[in-house]
């Protein structure tokens, strides 16, 4: 299990539990509209305090069983505002274990590299902790500051239009991005 609490130069990055449901409610129900751009449909209940509660849940007890991890990043100079989240789900297929890559950014604090700097962090966890040399990014070809944000991370587009995904209520075609961690210093 990699570390439940990681500070960054402007970050705290946090693994929380259900007891966090109403602030990780409140980064969704401020961020809907530009979230629901790029994220799949969600189901009628995403939007109450105790489907996150339940989800927390499992996403908690997932990380203790070494299968996802998900940090919720906050400022420093705002410790008690979620911001965001990156999460890693961590997988194996034909080429052995890997990761998928998520992140989310509260459309306040966009542009001004807190997802660089987060990714960034987890992505040392991923690779010192989990020993994972690989993370895979599946991306909307329309969603551009996501793109911009893999390229900047060193990722390569390795596949076009292996994954569907029902975003908006429409089928929406991911491409697919790999970084090899054991190029990182």
């Amino acid at each position: 299990m990699g570390p439940t609490t990681l500070r960054t130069e402007n970050l705290i990055l946090r693994v929380e539990n259900e007891f966090k449901a109403k602030e990780v409610l409140d980064l969704y129900t401020r961020n809907k509209i530009s979230f629901d751009m790029y994220e799949p449909t969600r189901p009628r209940n995403f939007y109450t305090i105790d489907y996150h509660r339940a989800h927390l849940r499992g996403e908690y007890n997932n990380y203790l069983r070494g299968i996802f991890l998900r940090y919720y990043i906050y400022t420093n100079y705002r410790p008690d505002r979620i911001i965001g989240s990156v999460n890693f789900n961590i997988k194996e297929d034909n080429f052995g274990i890997y990761a998928e890559l998520g992140y989310k950014i509260d459309l306040l604090y966009q542009n001004r590299g807190y997802a660089c700097e987060a990714v960034k962090a987890g992505i040392k966890v991923i690779k010192e902790i989990y020993n994972i040399n690989r993370i895979v990014a599946h991306i909307a070809p329309g969603n551009k500051p996501s793109l911009r944000l893999a390229e900047k991370l060193g990722f390569e587009k390795i596949d076009s239009a292996t994954l569907c995904a029902n975003i908006m209520s429409q089928n929406v075609y991911l491409d697919s991005y790999a970084l090899n961690t054991s190029d990182i210093q």
